[in-house]
C-alpha cells in the first residue's frame, strides 16, 4: 500500500507541474512525439480498485488513520445528532503508516435536515478537538488558508469558517495536519427549514498538510523529480503496463 501511495503521488504531481508549466509545452510533446498519454479516469478507477482491495472505504479505516496519526478517535469528531454513511463512499481513510495521507467522513443525519445549531455544535466539537490534540494546544490557520507569514499563527472558529474553503490546521509531533469541513447536501430533497439546499450532511477531512509554502512545496517537489525522473518514468510505466 505504502509503495502505491507513494506512486500516486508522483503521478498526481507530474500532472500538477505538467499544468502549471509552459502552455506551449516541449518541441518533442508539440510534434507529439515522446507524448505518453495518460488517461486520468483510469488513474481513478485503479485508486478505487487498490483503496477497497485493503478496505479504505470503510468507518474503521477512518477511526485507525485518526488514532495512529493525530491522537484521537472517530468518536472524539463525531456529530451528537443521530448519522448514517451514506454510501460505501463515504468513509475512507488511508494507511497512517505511509506518514502522508487523510481520513475523510461525510456524516449524514438519519433523519431530517441538518441545523444551524447543530452544525455550530459540530463545528466547536471538532475544532475543540484538534486544539487539545496539538502539540501547542491551539489551532493554527495553515498554508492552505494563509499566506507563509501568517500560516502558523493561531486561528479562531470564526476565521477559520470564513470564505467558500472553510478549514483550519493544528501541529503532532511537529508534523502539521489540515482539516476541510463542509455543509453536504442532498439535491433530490427540497429543504423544509427554509435554506436554499437541503442540507443533512458534515463532511470532515483531516490528513498531513503544507509543511511550507505552496511555492516551496512546488519547488521541491519539482527538484526531487529532476533528480529522480528515470526512477519515476519507469515506476509509472511499470504502474501502467
Amino acid at each position: 500500500m505504502k509503495k502505491f501511495l507513494s506512486l500516486l503521488l508522483a503521478v498526481l504531481m507530474l500532472f500538477l507541474l505538467a499544468a502549471c508549466g509552459d502552455e506551449g509545452g516541449t518541441e518533442a510533446t508539440q510534434n507529439g512525439e515522446n507524448d505518453p498519454t495518460v488517461d486520468a479516469q483510469d488513474v481513478v478507477d485503479k485508486v478505487l480498485e487498490d483503496a477497497e482491495e485493503h478496505e479504505a472505504f470503510s468507518q474503521g479505516a477512518v477511526d485507525y488513520f485518526l488514532r495512529k496519526s493525530v491522537g484521537f478517535e472517530l468518536s472524539a469528531v463525531e456529530p451528537d445528532f443521530q448519522w448514517k454513511l451514506k454510501s460505501n463512499y463515504s468513509a475512507y481513510g488511508d494507511d497512517p503508516s505511509t506518514g502522508s495521507g487523510h481520513a475523510v467522513i461525510n456524516f449524514t443525519k438519519a433523519e431530517g435536515e441538518i441545523t444551524d445549531e447543530e452544525y455550530d455544535k459540530w463545528f466547536k466539537k471538532l475544532f475543540d478537538t484538534t486544539a487539545k490534540a496539538s502539540d501547542d494546544g491551539y489551532n493554527i490557520k495553515g498554508y492552505e488558508f494563509a499566506d507563509a507569514e501568517k500560516a502558523l499563527n493561531e486561528t479562531t472558529l470564526e476565521d477559520s469558517l470564513k470564505g467558500f474553503l472553510q478549514g483550519w490546521a493544528f501541529k503532532v509531533d511537529g508534523k502539521i495536519y489540515v482539516v476541510y469541513v463542509s455543509r453536504e447536501y442532498d439535491n433530490n430533497k427540497d429543504s423544509e427549514l427554509g435554506k436554499l439546499f437541503y442540507y443533512d450532511g458534515a463532511k470532515v477531512d483531516i490528513g498531513v498538510g503544507l509543511q511550507k509554502s505552496l511555492s516551496s512545496t512546488l519547488d521541491e517537489a519539482e527538484s526531487y523529480l529532476s533528480e529522480n525522473e528515470d526512477e519515476v518514468k519507469e515506476a509509472i510505466s511499470d504502474f501502467f503496463n
